[in-house]
């Protein structure tokens, strides 16, 4: 098989353990009919805890390389310091048309010939071209600001980045969609969680344009939607795998997000088909899944965040000597202006702790000239607790409260290495289950799809059961259409 096109949609963490109890009650129209008209696979990550994370499993998926040989340990560490090849850089390297949107650890965009727009944790809102500027201001400033609220969020910036998105294809239904949303939440608060569902439909429509304007030979999209609704919500799903009680006004609330996210995502699906030639191949993947929290928390981990990561920095001691970028809820990443400078925040941030010495505040990794630092949960902590930064001259204690913020969610979902696949189109086995694979498998079966030649240094195998004989290919993938139709 030679000179295919691929589109590799990237579902971050779904999992089939919810997928196929959701097909066969008839809520996944487009997963089902996907799964006979192509092959299906389970892959299992090959980076296990304590590295089973998104940004290191998608680095393996992209490179087909383990974390030892890309050398991606935390989110948006350096770009420098990954020392593998991802899809997208082989494709344009062999002179192919990529479009790249969304794909963890993207950023910075490089200058393909096609677009490409970096994650939504990205250090800035640049992309390539610059004209697609927009699209990034809206992710980084409404995916942040669940965490972090915007300081730019006013009246003026809404109406000149509406103009900017309309332009850029947002199209008059997901406004809508958009509208209806926000005048939902006025008469009821607690539907809120909507909004991240919105973020898919929202970004296919730039992606579409993009798409059929540029019409790459390799593309990626990327949604995290599910994968936040499984990690926030999942003991009001299933709270009977729970040993606590739940609270039944959680359940009437947020008992149904999740099953909303995988429907949003099954929507998502069916507009991605229409993408789709009789020379394209549809791959959706994720880097591995998710399954309810159980640990001794035993109902989930509390979610937090530090309030200001200024005025953190200004309590380590090392104001304008370092570069703050916030991640994740309970996550930041911290970029030093000198080794000394790291190695002073390292010390104190490793020696701080909460009331007392057997208490750590943080957990915290280096990686070459950078930080990246988690908040650590104590059940014993409260608002009033005493947080201690030593060495401190002053002996200089803070209120807990003062310093983090409790979001009132709990982390009732954790990573499990078994994600998902789907391949479909032309030349792809229809109705094929591929008992045994792994996420290193799914780089070289793409550049495979792709005609290009799979490098020496990748570690998977092609999954030559998904593939059909040549002879075959044209009929089966016509009359998988006909049956869509």
């Amino acid at each position: 098989m030679t000179g295919m096109k691929v589109l590799l949609v990237e579902l971050n963490e779904i999992t089939w353990n919810l997928i196929d109890p959701m097909i066969d009650r008839g809520e996944l129209p487009t997963f089902a009919w996907l799964k006979r008209a192509g092959t299906s696979a389970a892959p299992v990550s090959v980076d296990l805890p304590p590295q089973l994370d998104p940004w290191i499993t998608w680095t393996t998926l992209y490179t087909g390389r383990p974390q030892a040989h890309h050398n991606v340990y935390f989110l948006e560490q350096p770009p420098e310091t990954i020392r593998a090849k991802r899809l997208w850089e082989l494709c344009h390297e062999q002179g192919l048309r990529v479009g790249v949107y969304g794909s963890l650890c993207s950023w910075p965009p490089q200058q393909v010939n096609g677009f490409y727009i970096p994650d939504t944790f990205a250090s800035d809102t640049s992309t390539y071209p610059d004209s697609l500027r927009p699209i990034q201001e809206l992710n980084l400033t409404y995916t942040r600001s669940i965490r972090l609220p915007s300081d730019r969020d006013g009246a003026w910036f809404k109406a000149r980045l509406g103009v900017a998105l309309v332009s850029l294809g947002l199209s008059a239904r997901t406004a809508s969609r958009i509208a209806i949303q926000l005048a939902r939440e006025r008469w009821q608060p607690t539907s809120r969680w909507r909004r991240v569902g919105l973020q898919p439909q929202v970004n296919f429509d730039f992606f579409r344009r993009l798409y059929r304007k540029y019409q790459p030979e390799f593309a990626s999209f990327h949604s995290n939607h599910v994968a936040h609704y499984m990690h926030t919500y999942w003991r009001a799903m299933q709270p009977e795998v729970f040993p606590n009680a739940i609270n039944p006004e959680e359940v009437r609330h947020y008992g149904g997000t999740i099953a909303h996210g995988y429907h949003t995502a099954d929507e998502l699906l069916r507009r991605m088909l229409t993408l789709l030639d009789d020379q394209t191949v549809l791959v959706i993947a994720s880097s591995m899944g998710q399954k309810p929290y159980q640990s001794e928390l035993r109902n989930g981990k509390p979610i937090c965040q530090v309030r200001s990561l200024d005025r953190l920095v200004e309590i380590l001691g090392v104001k304008g000597r370092v570069r703050t970028l916030a991640t994740m809820s309970d996550q930041f990443n911290l970029y030093p202006d000198t080794v000394a400078t790291r190695d002073a925040v390292f010390h104190r941030l490793q020696a701080a702790y909460v009331d007392h010495l057997d208490r750590p505040m943080f957990t915290v990794e280096t990686l070459e000239n950078s930080l990246t630092v988690n908040l650590r949960h104590h059940d014993e902590t409260s608002e009033d607790s005493r947080c201690y930064f030593p060495p401190s001259e002053r002996g200089e204690a803070f209120r807990y409260g003062d310093l983090v913020y409790n979001t009132g969610q709990v982390k009732s979902g954790c990573h499990d290495p078994t994600g998902m696949m789907l391949l479909y189109g032309p030349g792809i086995a229809p109705g094929e289950r591929i008992p045994k694979c792994n996420n290193l498998d799914i780089a070289p079966t793409i550049l495979t799809l792709l005609g290009l030649q799979v490098p020496a240094e990748m570690k998977g195998r092609v999954l030559h059961e998904a593939l059909l004989s040549t002879d075959k290919q044209q009929d089966d993938f016509q009359l998988a259409q006909q049956t869509a139709g």
